[in-house]
Order: C-alpha cells, then sequence, then structure tokens
C-alpha cells in the first residue's frame, strides 16, 4: 500500500483491522473509538486500486488485507516541522480543538471536502465533518475553521490573515509554537496610582517631593498606555495545538511498550448473582496467556473507586474483583496475554456457573420490605441500612417548610425524571502500567484524578504511594467518566502477576455496562408564593425538593452527586424556608458517577420547569418571576453549611452576580418580546424529525467549581 506517498509492504494477519496495523506502523493520528465505524476518530482518506475520487474511510471496519495497493492519506502528510496546513493551521488559530482526540479526523474529512469543493457552504462543511463525532466542542468553531480554511485557499483575505498563518520554517528537531507575544518594556511601566510607597526612614512629605521630580525627569521617555494588553481579551492557542493537529502521540495509547501484554476483562451476563464456581484451567493453558485473576487471586480491600476528596467519601463497598456480581458488566475476570484475540479467546475458556439473584431496578422498589438485599457483605463500610438498600438519607433545611407553605397563596407540586446517560468519550477508558528500573509501579492512564489514583490504588495492590508513579498524559474526554479509579487496579494487578508492562482498554460496549453514567434521579419539587403587596411578581415563601438517587450497583459518587443536586436545587432563589430531603438507593444497574455539573443539571432541570410551570399557572412572565426572587449579591445561601458533599459546609454568601446583565443580552438574543408569537404554531424545525421542535424558553442555573472550601488549585510563578 501507498501511506502518505510513500510505498510500505507491511505483513498483517487476516483478522487484523487497518486502524491495527496503521497504529503498528506508528500511524497515531488514527484513533481508536468504537469499533463499529460510528464514532470516525479511526478515518483516513483513502483511494482504492481503479479508484478515482479519494473518500474518507474508517478504518477500523475495514480489514487490513482490504488495502491491498491502495493510497491512504494520514494526518501526519499534511504539517511537517517547516509548517502547517492551512487546515491545520486554522483548526489552532479558531481554538477548533479541545481533547484533540478527534481532531486528526476532522482535519481529514475538512481535506476530502475542500479537495472537491473550494465554496463549501455551512451546511456542507457540517454535513462533511459530521461523520467524525465530537463531544467536545459542539462543532462550531471546527466547521469555522474550515469556513476559514476554504476562504484561505481560494486566496481571499489574505492579507488579514495574522502572523501564525504564514509558513514558519524551524530548526530540525522543533515544531511549531505559539508565537510570543513582545511588547516594548517600558510600555508596563506605570505612574502615579493610590500614593507613594517608601522606606521607613522616608516622610510622607519627602516621597511625595521625589515621586514629583522623578515624574518630571522621565515625562520625555514614558510611553502612553496602550488601549489593549498582549495577553488579556485575546485569543490563546492552546500550547499543544500545532501537536494535536499533527496527530503527534499525545495520549495513552500513543506509547506502545516493548514486550507488552493485552489485557480483557469477563464481565457478568447478569444483573444479579453469585459466583459458585469459575474454572480458569482451560484460559491458562491457551498459549500466549500469561495470567489468569479472580476474585481467588487478588487481596480483598474494600474501597471507594470515587476519585472525590480525601478521604474518600463513603460507602466502602467495591473490591477488585468479588464472588457476587451485582450489575450487568460487573468485573468477574481478567487476564493477560500477548495479543488482544488471544486475550479475547482465553475469556471464552472461562467456565463460570452463577447462582443467579433476583435483581431490582427501581430505587422505590429496592428500598421496599422483602426487595433483594445487594450488599449483604459482612465487609462493606458506611452503608446506612443495607438490607432496604440504603446507603444514605440526607435532610437539610432552612425556615419551617410547612408553615411556609400553609401561609402561600400559589402552591404547586411536580415530579420530574431524569435518565442514565452515559459520557460518552471517543477515548474508552485505557490504561498502562509497568515496572520502571527503580522498581516502582508506574501507572499511565486516562484519568482526571491522577492523585486520587495514586493515592487509592495504593492499599489495594499493597505498594506505598511512594513506590507508584501515575502518569496522565492528554485525556480524549472525560466529562466525569473519568473522575474515578476504574480500570487501573486491574492492569496493575496483571503487571505485579506478570512482571509484564500490561495494556487494558475497554471496549465501546463496556463503555455502556462497565463505566460510568450521569446518576438518574426521581424528584419531586414544590413551591409556594405569596403574592406582592405592591403589585410586583409572586414572592417565592416556601420551596422543597425531594430526591431519591439511584446509585446503581455501588455507591461511588452517590452521596456527593446528591448533595451537589440539593445544594444547587435550591440556592438559585431567595427563600425563606427552605428543605432538602434525598433517599440514596442501590439497585442493579450499572453504577453512576461523576458527569458534568455533578448532580446539579438534574436538580436545574427540575427546579426550572418548576418555574415555568408556576409562572404559566399565575399568568406572569417567566422573567420576572426569576428576576423577582433570584439571588442578589449579600444573600446568604441557607443550605451551604449542612450541604457539604459528604462532610460539614461552611456558610456561602453571593459575593457577585451577574444573572441581570446576563438575562438582559439573552433576551435580546432570543427575542423575547417576541415570545407570544409561536403561541399555538407549529414549531417542527424538520419534518424528517417531528419530535424536534424549536421554540423560545429561558433557564438560570448556578454551577460550582470543584469543592468550595476543600479543593484547591496552586501555581508558582517566578518573575525575572
Amino acid at each position: 500500500m501507498k501511506i502518505n506517498g510513500q510505498f510500505k509492504d507491511i505483513a498483517v494477519q487476516p483478522y487484523e483491522t487497518l486502524l491495527t496495523a496503521l497504529r503498528r506502523e506508528g500511524y497515531f493520528s488514527v484513533k481508536h473509538g468504537c469499533e463499529t465505524g460510528e464514532c470516525g476518530a479511526c478515518s483516513v482518506i483513502m483511494r482504492m486500486r481503479g479508484g478515482e475520487t479519494p473518500a474518507i474511510v474508517n478504518t477500523c471496519v475495514m480489514l487490513a488485507a482490504q488495502a491491498q495497493d491502495a493510497e491512504i492519506i494520514t494526518v501526519e502528510s499534511l504539517g511537517d516541522r517547516r509548517g502547517l496546513s492551512v487546515i491545520q493551521q486554522c483548526f489552532t488559530e479558531n481554538g477548533a480543538i479541545q481533547c484533540g482526540y478527534c481532531t486528526p479526523a476532522q482535519i481529514l474529512a475538512a481535506k476530502a471536502l475542500l479537495d472537491r469543493n473550494s465554496h463549501p457552504s455551512e451546511a456542507e462543511v457540517r454535513d462533511a465533518i459530521g461523520g467524525v463525532l465530537c463531544r467536545c466542542t459542539g462543532y462550531v468553531k471546527p466547521v469555522q475553521a474550515v469556513l476559514n480554511a476554504a476562504a484561505i485557499l481560494r486566496g481571499e483575505a489574505r492579507d488579514n490573515l495574522p502572523p501564525p498563518f504564514r509558513r514558519v520554517i524551524a530548526p530540525e528537531g522543533t515544531g511549531i509554537g505559539s508565537p510570543g507575544a513582545f511588547r516594548q518594556d517600558i510600555g508596563d511601566v506605570r505612574w502615579g496610582g493610590e500614593g507613594p510607597s517608601a522606606g521607613g526612614r522616608m516622610t510622607q512629605a519627602q516621597a511625595q517631593t521625589q515621586t514629583q521630580t522623578l515624574t518630571a525627569i522621565l515625562a520625555p521617555f514614558m510611553v502612553a498606555p496602550e488601549p489593549q494588553t498582549s495577553v488579556v481579551g485575546k485569543a490563546e492557542k492552546k500550547v499543544d495545538a500545532a501537536k494535536l493537529v499533527q496527530g503527534k502521540p499525545a495520549f495513552v495509547d500513543d506509547a506502545p511498550l516493548p514486550g507488552m501484554l493485552y489485557a480483557a476483562m469477563l464481565t457478568s451476563p447478569h444483573a444479579h448473582a453469585r459466583i459458585k464456581h469459575i474454572d480458569t484451567s482451560k484460559a491458562k493453558a491457551l498459549p500466549g496467556v500469561h495470567a489468569v485473576l479472580t476474585y481467588k487471586d487478588v487481596p480483598r480491600v474494600v474501597y471507594a473507586s470515587g476519585g472525590q476528596s480525601y478521604p474518600n467519601p463513603f460507602p466502602y463497598d467495591q473490591v477488585s474483583l468479588d464472588s457476587k456480581v451485582r450489575h450487568v458488566g460487573d468485573r468477574v475476570a481478567v487476564v493477560a496475554a500477548e495479543t488482544p484475540e488471544i486475550a479475547q479467546r482465553a475469556l471464552e475458556l472461562i467456565e463460570v456457573e452463577y447462582d443467579v439473584l433476583p435483581a431490582v431496578f427501581d430505587p422505590d422498589e429496592a428500598m421496599r420490605e422483602g426487595a433483594p438485599v445487594i450488599h449483604d457483605e459482612p465487609d462493606a463500610i458506611g452503608i446506612k441500612d443495607a438490607k432496604r438498600n440504603l446507603v444514605a438519607e440526607i435532610i437539610a433545611e432552612h425556615g419551617n417548610v410547612e408553615q411556609g407553605f400553609a401561609e402561600c397563596d400559589f402552591v404547586i407540586e411536580r415530579e420530574y425524571r431524569v435518565p442514565q446517560v452515559q459520557q460518552a468519550s471517543i477515548e474508552p477508558h485505557i490504561c498502562m502500567t509497568w515496572w520502571d528500573e527503580d522498581d516502582r509501579l508506574i501507572i499511565r492512564t486516562s484519568t482526571q484524578v491522577p492523585f486520587h489514583v495514586r493515592r487509592m490504588i495504593a492499599p489495594l495492590i499493597g505498594l506505598p504511594v511512594k513506590k507508584i508513579r501515575v502518569i496522565k498524559p492528554r485525556v480524549g474526554g472525560g466529562f466525569g467518566g473519568k473522575q474515578e479509579m476504574l480500570i487501573e487496579d486491574l492492569c496493575a494487578h496483571l503487571t505485579i502477576a506478570t512482571g509484564r508492562p500490561v495494556r487494558f482498554e475497554y471496549t465501546r460496549a463496556q463503555e455502556f455496562t462497565s463505566a460510568r453514567s450521569r446518576h438518574p434521579q426521581r424528584m419531586v419539587f414544590k413551591a409556594g408564593f405569596k403574592k406582592d403587596p405592591n403589585g410586583g411578581a409572586p414572592i417565592l415563601h416556601a420551596l422543597s425538593h425531594y430526591v431519591i438517587g439511584n446509585t446503581g450497583a455501588y455507591g461511588t459518587h452517590g452521596i456527593t452527586v446528591q448533595t451537589v443536586s440539593g445544594m444547587r436545587g435550591l440556592s438559585t432563589y431567595r427563600c425563606p424556608n427552605l428543605k432538602f430531603h434525598c433517599h440514596i438507593v442501590y439497585t442493579n444497574i450499572p453504577t453512576p458517577g461523576a458527569f458534568r455539573g455533578y448532580g446539579a443539571p438534574q436538580a436545574e432541570f427540575g427546579l426550572e420547569c418548576l418555574m415555568d410551570e408556576a409562572a404559566q399557572l399565575m399568568g406572569v412572565d417567566a422573567i420576572e418571576l426569576r428576576r423577582k426572587n433570584w439571588v442578589r449579591v449579600g444573600d446568604p445561601l441557607p443550605l451551604a453549611a449542612a450541604l457539604g458533599e459528604a462532610r460539614e459546609g461552611f456558610e456561602q454568601v453571593v459575593k457577585t452576580s451577574g444573572l441581570e446583565e446576563c438575562f438582559q443580552q439573552a433576551m435580546a438574543a432570543i427575542g423575547w418580546e417576541r415570545r407570544s408569537e409561536f403561541a399555538g404554531k407549529d414549531l417542527i424545525v424538520d419534518p424528517q424529525r417531528p419530535s424536534v421542535r424549536r421554540g423560545i424558553g429561558v433557564a438560570a442555573c448556578m454551577h460550582g467549581t470543584a469543592i468550595a472550601g476543600l479543593d484547591m488549585g496552586a501555581a508558582s510563578v517566578k518573575m525575572n
């Protein structure tokens, strides 16, 4: 085959995909994402023998042998050490790169489009790159990058190109980075201000005299302040943007190790069962298999897998491998072998006899008497009532809610449900482990919480923390799903058992059954309003929020997600009487975990739906109802002290707020004053998708970053 203009002879296995072959040859821009040709991360441009038009091809569903005599283009051919291609430059300059995992495939899709169409419309660009799934950007900036590249390639607007678009020649061995922004040093000098500052022996009068003298002497040399700064308020490229658009190694799987073994995991086909008997002898006897581990082979150490804080919030209800499985996709055994194919074959040879138990999937049913008990193990720690499948109960109240409702002129109560949703990162969970030259265990993993992983894994594998090093390269999408120690312990157990480097990656199916998701919730919101004696919008007087949080088979993140849900669901609006009540319940669904917003989106969805319905029933403008009641600067957040993410919180006060300005701009942008024109009209956007409607609506949301008062970030700045 011909790859990037060079003929290559590649020896492949009959079953080997083109994706596997290309990555083995060092073309790391071609990414693994789905195995089914749906995500597009593995795309290349290919022209088959005898074909005329190159096309985008998904290499994960094409056998390498089928590419015999084909011409293949990967992103590695587009840019070099002398500079980037126009499309690559546009992606860097337009901020079209976030995680960067899908970027090479998007660039190839853009190249294929622009090679055949120099004047594409926005719709044509969206169609061209839409086959490459991107979980980060929302496509706005990639689309703009392609449109800009098309204009440049047509020869338009070249005078307006910023310097980075000009071809850059770099010395051998160097890459293209962000250009420095320099100004005259004296331009940073400023005089005046709030008054002089001097040594202790200088009087105020002396300081003022010297300041006046120096100002007069230096006046001819002073530079007028520039209207803009060199950095603040201006777009900056990602520091590794050039690396990502060229498809250079950046992710976990882009650094294969010599002698590496490949792991595969056997998972439960049952939602609830005990392992009566497991026989691994045939799997161990398979040539190329180096280790097969079950619950009999690893230490039983209980832990919580959520990387949230220290110490980890309860419950501690997991072990690396157990004799009981609690959801479809739960761990049963793990294998390490010379090739992925041998590892998969070994899984098929493991014989397991299950005692299938009754399962429960609805949290209301799980709490009822006689329901199957999901966690009956004696060594679990921190479960409130295992016999009722109750992980925890949270109650927080401010004022007197029941009395508040009795005093209201209008009361509304509604129930809302939020389903289980998967993060669907394009890069699956993947980890590599090996021993270094100092007998430290190295864990190279796609994680959002490397230091939590290091701390949590130590007792599971029997090593001190100082003998473990966790390397977090660039993460190909996480969205909270990688805020977990999910596969690192099994990978480490295999390296300890074999003494060899081990690579462990989830399949796309395992991402849905064995990884994490958003917590499904059933919420009941109740709000009471009093009439404004001055005739304005009604005043919120009482608000309650009841939640049944379904934490699935294990309690990881269950308590902390629900406390955030209560905090965000009851902090957006002023109210003298508040109550949050939550039951966190085990069921036999795959375990939820962290997901963008960490409990807040569920609560805010319910709260804002309630505010809309209340406004409609009371006959008031939805924004005016919110404006009348939203929190203002100086207002306390009454439940903050009670809801501290599985630990005692602290008092919080609103110090800044841009709600009014935000709503003013939003109202103007969406044409809020014209909303009556939509009443009773057909809002179907696309006849082919009648369930998709377009209208005008508003919502106010509050989001917090990290755990207030607990998490912190630090940086050192050295001034020369």
